[in-house]
Protein backbone atom coordinates (compact mmCIF):
# COMPACT_ATOMS: atom_id res chain seq x y z
CA UNK A 1 0.00 0.00 0.00
CA UNK A 2 1.24 3.14 -0.84
CA UNK A 3 2.03 5.71 2.36
CA UNK A 4 2.56 9.34 2.05
CA UNK A 5 4.35 11.76 4.44
CA UNK A 6 4.22 15.55 5.70
CA UNK A 7 7.34 16.51 7.09
CA UNK A 8 8.90 19.43 8.52
CA UNK A 9 12.18 20.63 7.08
CA UNK A 10 14.37 23.19 9.12
CA UNK A 11 16.40 25.56 6.69
CA UNK A 12 19.83 27.40 7.07
CA UNK A 13 17.85 30.38 8.13
CA UNK A 14 16.41 28.84 10.61
CA UNK A 15 13.04 28.93 9.11
CA UNK A 16 10.69 26.03 8.38
CA UNK A 17 9.32 24.09 5.11
CA UNK A 18 6.24 22.05 5.21
CA UNK A 19 5.92 19.59 2.66
CA UNK A 20 4.04 16.14 1.73
CA UNK A 21 5.76 13.46 -0.71
CA UNK A 22 5.58 9.76 -1.38
CA UNK A 23 9.50 9.37 -0.77
CA UNK A 24 10.36 10.91 2.25
CA UNK A 25 14.59 10.63 1.59
CA UNK A 26 14.10 11.30 -1.88
CA UNK A 27 12.27 14.50 -1.37
CA UNK A 28 14.75 15.74 1.21
CA UNK A 29 17.71 14.98 -1.23
CA UNK A 30 15.73 16.63 -3.79
CA UNK A 31 15.77 19.92 -2.04
CA UNK A 32 19.32 20.08 -0.63
CA UNK A 33 20.13 19.40 -4.19
CA UNK A 34 18.46 22.64 -5.36
CA UNK A 35 16.35 21.17 -8.64
CA UNK A 36 13.94 23.78 -8.46
CA UNK A 37 15.58 26.94 -8.51
CA UNK A 38 11.99 28.76 -7.60
CA UNK A 39 11.46 26.44 -4.92
CA UNK A 40 11.17 28.26 -1.23
CA UNK A 41 14.10 26.27 -0.02
CA UNK A 42 16.64 26.51 -3.17
CA UNK A 43 18.26 30.02 -1.33
CA UNK A 44 17.83 28.17 2.44
CA UNK A 45 19.92 24.97 1.92
CA UNK A 46 20.69 22.74 3.49
CA UNK A 47 17.73 21.63 4.86
CA UNK A 48 17.38 19.30 7.67
CA UNK A 49 14.13 16.88 8.22
CA UNK A 50 13.38 17.31 11.32
CA UNK A 51 9.83 15.95 11.32
CA UNK A 52 7.60 13.62 9.45
CA UNK A 53 4.04 11.82 9.88
CA UNK A 54 2.98 8.51 7.74
CA UNK A 55 -0.59 8.25 6.22
CA UNK A 56 -2.02 6.06 3.85
CA UNK A 57 -4.82 8.32 2.83
CA UNK A 58 -3.17 10.78 0.34
CA UNK A 59 -6.52 13.69 1.15
CA UNK A 60 -5.81 13.18 4.74
CA UNK A 61 -1.99 13.89 4.02
CA UNK A 62 -2.72 16.89 2.28
CA UNK A 63 -5.31 18.19 4.85
CA UNK A 64 -2.69 17.76 7.71
CA UNK A 65 -0.03 19.35 6.00
CA UNK A 66 -2.51 22.44 5.42
CA UNK A 67 -3.14 22.35 9.29
CA UNK A 68 0.88 22.69 9.94
CA UNK A 69 1.13 25.33 7.81
CA UNK A 70 -1.31 27.60 9.93
CA UNK A 71 0.46 26.89 12.84
CA UNK A 72 2.81 28.90 14.78
CA UNK A 73 6.76 28.78 14.94
CA UNK A 74 5.86 28.20 18.55
CA UNK A 75 3.43 25.26 18.43
CA UNK A 76 5.18 23.85 15.58
CA UNK A 77 8.76 23.71 17.51
CA UNK A 78 6.95 22.30 20.08
CA UNK A 79 5.34 19.69 17.53
CA UNK A 80 9.06 18.48 16.46
CA UNK A 81 10.26 18.20 20.06
CA UNK A 82 7.41 15.91 21.19
CA UNK A 83 6.80 18.49 24.11
CA UNK A 84 2.71 17.97 23.99
CA UNK A 85 2.33 19.48 26.84
CA UNK A 86 3.17 23.07 25.40
CA UNK A 87 1.68 21.66 22.23
CA UNK A 88 -1.73 21.57 24.27
CA UNK A 89 -1.10 24.98 25.45
CA UNK A 90 -0.46 26.63 21.95
CA UNK A 91 -3.70 24.53 20.39
CA UNK A 92 -5.93 25.90 22.89
CA UNK A 93 -4.25 29.49 22.79
CA UNK A 94 -4.84 29.46 18.96
CA UNK A 95 -8.33 28.31 18.96
CA UNK A 96 -9.05 30.96 21.06
CA UNK A 97 -7.47 33.43 18.57
CA UNK A 98 -8.64 31.43 15.38
CA UNK A 99 -12.05 32.48 17.09
CA UNK A 100 -11.42 35.90 17.48
CA UNK A 101 -9.72 36.01 13.91
CA UNK A 102 -13.07 34.57 12.27
CA UNK A 103 -15.07 36.86 14.01
CA UNK A 104 -13.47 40.18 12.51
CA UNK A 105 -13.52 38.93 9.66
CA UNK A 106 -17.08 38.30 9.81
CA UNK A 107 -17.87 42.12 10.72
CA UNK A 108 -15.47 43.02 8.15
CA UNK A 109 -18.05 41.43 5.31
CA UNK A 110 -19.00 44.30 3.08
CA UNK A 111 -22.29 42.66 2.88
CA UNK A 112 -25.63 42.84 5.38
CA UNK A 113 -29.22 41.07 4.85
CA UNK A 114 -30.67 39.81 1.95
CA UNK A 115 -27.15 39.93 0.44
CA UNK A 116 -24.97 38.20 2.69
CA UNK A 117 -24.68 34.65 1.94
CA UNK A 118 -21.98 33.69 4.94
CA UNK A 119 -23.76 32.06 7.83
CA UNK A 120 -20.58 30.31 9.57
CA UNK A 121 -16.98 30.89 9.09
CA UNK A 122 -16.00 27.86 10.00
CA UNK A 123 -12.04 27.75 9.10
CA UNK A 124 -9.76 29.90 7.64
CA UNK A 125 -5.71 30.39 7.10
CA UNK A 126 -3.07 31.58 4.73
CA UNK A 127 -4.42 28.25 2.38
CA UNK A 128 -7.90 28.99 1.93
CA UNK A 129 -10.98 29.17 3.92
CA UNK A 130 -14.36 27.15 4.89
CA UNK A 131 -17.90 28.01 5.59
CA UNK A 132 -21.55 27.68 5.48
CA UNK A 133 -24.67 28.94 4.43
CA UNK A 134 -28.61 28.15 4.58
CA UNK A 135 -30.75 29.49 1.24
CA UNK A 136 -33.78 30.05 3.60
CA UNK A 137 -36.68 29.10 1.34
CA UNK A 138 -38.21 32.55 1.92
CA UNK A 139 -35.62 34.28 -0.13
CA UNK A 140 -36.17 36.96 -2.49
CA UNK A 141 -34.58 35.13 -5.59
CA UNK A 142 -36.51 32.16 -5.34
CA UNK A 143 -39.65 34.48 -6.78
CA UNK A 144 -40.18 33.22 -10.17
CA UNK A 145 -37.23 30.96 -10.56
CA UNK A 146 -38.29 28.44 -11.87
CA UNK A 147 -42.15 28.84 -11.75
CA UNK A 148 -43.80 25.94 -8.64
CA UNK A 149 -39.84 24.47 -8.51
CA UNK A 150 -37.47 27.16 -7.54
CA UNK A 151 -33.92 26.72 -7.38
CA UNK A 152 -30.94 29.02 -6.39
CA UNK A 153 -29.86 30.66 -9.30
CA UNK A 154 -26.23 30.33 -10.41
CA UNK A 155 -25.36 33.72 -9.43
CA UNK A 156 -26.22 33.51 -6.54
CA UNK A 157 -24.10 30.40 -5.78
CA UNK A 158 -21.32 32.19 -7.66
CA UNK A 159 -21.82 34.78 -5.03
CA UNK A 160 -21.79 32.60 -1.90
CA UNK A 161 -18.73 31.06 -3.01
CA UNK A 162 -17.06 34.61 -3.41
CA UNK A 163 -18.23 35.45 -0.22
CA UNK A 164 -16.95 32.65 1.40
CA UNK A 165 -13.93 31.70 -1.00
CA UNK A 166 -12.78 34.57 -1.83
CA UNK A 167 -13.62 37.44 0.34
CA UNK A 168 -13.16 36.15 3.70
CA UNK A 169 -9.89 34.75 2.44
CA UNK A 170 -8.61 38.29 1.10
CA UNK A 171 -9.41 40.14 4.37
CA UNK A 172 -7.87 37.55 6.23
CA UNK A 173 -4.52 37.77 4.07
CA UNK A 174 -4.32 41.59 4.48
CA UNK A 175 -4.05 41.28 8.11
CA UNK A 176 -4.63 43.24 11.59
CA UNK A 177 -3.74 46.51 9.27
CA UNK A 178 -7.28 46.02 8.47
CA UNK A 179 -8.00 46.12 12.36
CA UNK A 180 -8.91 49.83 12.07
CA UNK A 181 -9.89 50.54 8.50
CA UNK A 182 -12.71 48.75 6.04
CA UNK A 183 -11.71 47.16 2.97
CA UNK A 184 -13.04 47.64 -0.81
CA UNK A 185 -13.76 44.49 -3.12
CA UNK A 186 -13.75 44.28 -6.42
CA UNK A 187 -14.63 41.37 -8.41
CA UNK A 188 -11.95 40.39 -11.27
CA UNK A 189 -13.26 37.17 -12.98
CA UNK A 190 -14.69 34.50 -12.42
CA UNK A 191 -15.54 31.13 -13.88
CA UNK A 192 -17.59 28.19 -12.65
CA UNK A 193 -19.00 24.79 -13.69
CA UNK A 194 -22.28 24.26 -12.38
CA UNK A 195 -22.88 19.92 -11.44
CA UNK A 196 -26.41 19.97 -9.52
CA UNK A 197 -29.20 22.12 -8.24
CA UNK A 198 -29.58 24.09 -5.17
CA UNK A 199 -33.03 24.04 -3.90
CA UNK A 200 -34.53 26.35 -1.20
CA UNK A 201 -33.95 25.05 2.39
CA UNK A 202 -30.46 23.06 1.48
CA UNK A 203 -27.45 24.05 3.73
CA UNK A 204 -23.98 24.36 1.44
CA UNK A 205 -20.20 24.49 2.53
CA UNK A 206 -17.74 26.44 0.27
CA UNK A 207 -14.37 25.53 0.50
CA UNK A 208 -11.45 27.62 -1.28
CA UNK A 209 -7.85 26.99 -1.96
CA UNK A 210 -5.37 30.09 -2.56
CA UNK A 211 -3.68 29.76 -5.95
CA UNK A 212 -1.83 33.26 -5.47
CA UNK A 213 -2.32 36.61 -3.94
CA UNK A 214 -0.32 39.57 -4.85
CA UNK A 215 -0.53 43.43 -5.37
CA UNK A 216 -3.92 42.63 -3.86
CA UNK A 217 -5.37 40.81 -6.33
CA UNK A 218 -6.13 37.10 -4.92
CA UNK A 219 -7.31 34.09 -7.17
CA UNK A 220 -8.30 30.97 -5.90
CA UNK A 221 -10.15 27.67 -6.88
CA UNK A 222 -13.51 27.27 -4.86
CA UNK A 223 -15.93 24.11 -4.36
CA UNK A 224 -19.46 23.68 -2.96
CA UNK A 225 -20.91 20.57 -1.52
CA UNK A 226 -24.54 19.95 -0.32
CA UNK A 227 -25.69 18.47 2.95
CA UNK A 228 -24.95 14.76 0.97
CA UNK A 229 -21.11 16.00 0.50
CA UNK A 230 -21.87 16.16 -3.15
CA UNK A 231 -20.32 18.84 -5.45
CA UNK A 232 -22.81 21.13 -6.69
CA UNK A 233 -20.30 23.50 -8.35
CA UNK A 234 -16.58 24.83 -8.78
CA UNK A 235 -14.45 27.07 -10.03
CA UNK A 236 -11.73 30.14 -9.98
CA UNK A 237 -12.62 33.35 -8.69
CA UNK A 238 -10.53 36.46 -8.75
CA UNK A 239 -10.82 40.09 -7.06
CA UNK A 240 -8.95 42.96 -5.82
CA UNK A 241 -8.52 43.83 -2.13
CA UNK A 242 -7.72 47.36 -0.41
CA UNK A 243 -7.79 49.43 2.36
CA UNK A 244 -10.51 51.98 2.31
CA UNK A 245 -7.57 54.95 2.99
CA UNK A 246 -5.36 53.49 0.38
CA UNK A 247 -4.05 55.86 -2.09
Amino acid sequence: MKKYFVYILKCSDNSFYIGVTNDILSRENQHNEGLNISSYTFARRPVKLVWCQEFLNPTEAIHREKQLKGWSRKKKEALIQKDYDSLRKYSRNSLRQAQTDKEKIMEKLPYSHPFLFVDKLLSVNGEGAEGTFTFHKDSYFYQGHFKDNPVTPGVILTECCAQIGLVCLGIYLLGKELDENAVQIAMASSEMDFLAPVFPGETVQVVSERVYFRFGKLKCRVRMFNAQKKMVCKGVLSGMFKQANDE
